[in-house]
């Protein structure tokens, strides 16, 4: 029969039991900080690589930028944070990669708000700008952005929840695993995704089968987008609004500001001109030129530079590896929205005006150039369609195949 002692006994065991497990999951993601939270060092085969967080990304990024008193940001989407690697030598050591997958001009824009409220005013800033984030239906009603107040309850929850969770401790024990890893999916400490495990994808299946799997739901994807750049009754975006408000952001604090027009592959430009987007992305380039032009003239000795990396180079207009090759390497290129920092590393250095950066790479963009831009880019895209007709003719094939699926 149970007695009350025997009940007192099993609760005291129970209790010893659960505080003992959780003592030991704090201790091991203390020492083993998935995170890079606690300072703790970093051992070759055990904690070095750390695994790429599936949440509080932004937190965890913000976290390591302020504990390392970086001064030069990268913003922008997955595009800038699998391709722009801070620790390119054109940024010196201080440079942080905060850009996130799958945010919008939004999270840029929060994340100045966040280094201003630390007392950090960015020496330089590199934002990418995504095209695709800007289209609009010109005849609907704008949606009203509602920011949400922080209190130091958010930030208090989120870091108690990385420490004491079951995600947490998983994650350590990943990252355990992911040192014996030739490829793993991982993320340096200055917040840069190299992209590693597309390696043993491109080794497995070949680069053509990344390609085509990226190319077919862009296509379902373009097809369905709005042509719209602006609201006609606020003559604005949610985008273009946020944009606005890093610029004045970087104005505010002096920085040496430059936008970043992504260099799309060549496929995803043939891919814009059949679903008819190619006229937009070219008003879009006016309008992004029309609100750097604005600020320059509102606060002389602004710098704020806006570079076009679009277009059809030999760079963009890399040959795509034929169906069943899995021994070709593609030198620029994951896939076609995603570039290496191989071609990121040239954008860095053209950014930073260094010797021997490509002159053909990358242009500043301002009134007096725009229309030499644009004739360079068709020049481009003349030699890009002699050279690799495939390219073009698979782009068209894709979105009328997307076409007739929608009904669009």
């Amino acid at each position: 029969m149970t007695t009350e002692s025997d009940f007192k006994r099993f609760l005291t065991i129970g209790s010893i039991v659960v505080a003992a497990g959780v003592i030991a999951s704090v201790a091991l993601v203390s020492v083993i900080d998935p995170y890079r939270l606690y300072g703790m060092k970093e051992v070759a085969g055990i904690n070095q690589v750390k695994p790429l967080p599936t949440r509080y990304q932004n937190q965890i990024k913000m976290h390591g930028a302020l504990k390392q008193g970086a001064d030069t940001f990268i913003l922008g989407n997955s595009r800038a944070e699998l391709g722009l690697n801070p620790e390119h030598r054109a940024l010196g050591t201080s440079a942080f990669n905060l850009a996130l997958a799958g945010t919008s001009m939004n999270t840029g824009r929060e994340q100045l708000e966040q280094l201003q409220a630390e007392g950090i005013k960015p020496k330089r800033l590199i934002v990418g700008v995504e095209f695709l984030d800007f289209l609009v239906d010109p005849n609907r009603p704008r949606p009203l952005r509602e920011p949400k107040p922080k209190t130091p309850f958010d930030e208090l929850a989120w870091q108690a929840d990385s420490l004491f969770s079951i995600d947490s401790l998983a994650d350590s024990l990943k990252t355990l695993r992911l040192q014996r890893i030739s490829d793993p999916q991982s993320i340096t400490g200055r917040g840069f995704n190299p992209l590693l495990e597309y390696n043993k994808f491109a080794r497995d299946d070949g680069y053509y089968s990344i390609f085509q799997q990226r190319a077919v739901e862009n296509a379902k994807r373009f097809v369905r987008l709005p042509r719209g750049l602006v609201n006609q009754q606020s003559g604005s975006s949610p985008n273009l609004d946020e944009l606005r408000a890093v610029l004045a952001h970087a104005v505010r604090d002096q920085s040496d500001v430059h936008l970043v027009i992504y260099p799309y592959h060549a496929q995803i430009l043939a891919m814009f001109d059949a679903a008819g987007l190619a006229s937009t992305f070219d008003n879009w380039k006016a309008l992004l030129l029309e609100e750097v032009e604005k600020v320059r003239a509102a606060n002389p000795g602004a710098r704020v530079t806006l570079w076009d990396f679009s277009g059809y180079s030999s760079y963009q207009c890399e040959a795509i590896p034929a169906k069943g090759d899995k021994k070709t390497k593609t030198n620029w290129y994951w896939e076609a929205g995603h570039f290496k920092p191989a071609l990121g590393d040239l954008m860095l250095a053209r950014i930073a005006g260094q010797s021997g950066a490509p002159a053909s790479f990358g242009f500043a963009l301002d009134q007096a150039s725009f229309a030499d831009n644009n004739a360079r880019i068709a020049r481009e895209r003349a030699s890009c369609a002699a050279a690799q007709p495939d390219i073009f003719e698979h782009a068209r094939a894709l979105v009328a195949k997307a076409r007739g699926a929608t009904g669009t």
